[in-house]
């Protein structure tokens, strides 16, 4: 399946290995993950503006099929699915086209979204503008 072998390349190499990070799973760890619900209430509480990146490679784990059903799923009216064409969930981890791809929607839809800092409210406010 692509999610393994991709996240095994991801995670097991210097690519996204960590210093002194172990990298293992054991089976009876992953039973609060496998029986964690991410999408339990989601047509009654997620109201926010929503805006969900995707790969449109799918794979076993479920990304793409998690992220078309919570914006399905969402109360928000204001929701937005944005998929990476020909691009899987670990190259929008750190791949410059895809990331370039997600940004190039969540930079607008967060400045939208989020309004502007006044930094003359407080003195610890500050703007700061995105890298484009």
């Amino acid at each position: 399946d692509i999610d393994v072998l991709e996240a095994t390349e991801y995670y097991r190499t210097p690519r996204g290995a960590k210093p002194n990070g172990r990298n293992r799973s054991m089976p009876s760890h992953q039973a609060a993950a496998v029986g964690w619900d991410a999408f339990h209430l989601a047509e009654v509480l997620l109201t926010q503006p929503l805006c969900i990146v995707v790969g449109d490679k799918p794979g076993a784990f479920g990304s793409y099929r998690d992220g078309c059903e919570i914006v399905e799923r969402a109360a928000s009216k204001d929701k937005e699915l944005v998929v990476a064409e020909g691009w899987s969930h670990y190259d929008l981890y750190d791949k410059p086209k895809p990331v370039g791809i997600a940004l190039g929607k969540l930079v607008p839809f967060f400045r939208e979204h989020l309004g502007r800092v006044d930094a003359s409210a407080s003195p610890a406010a500050k703007v700061t503008e995105p890298a484009e």
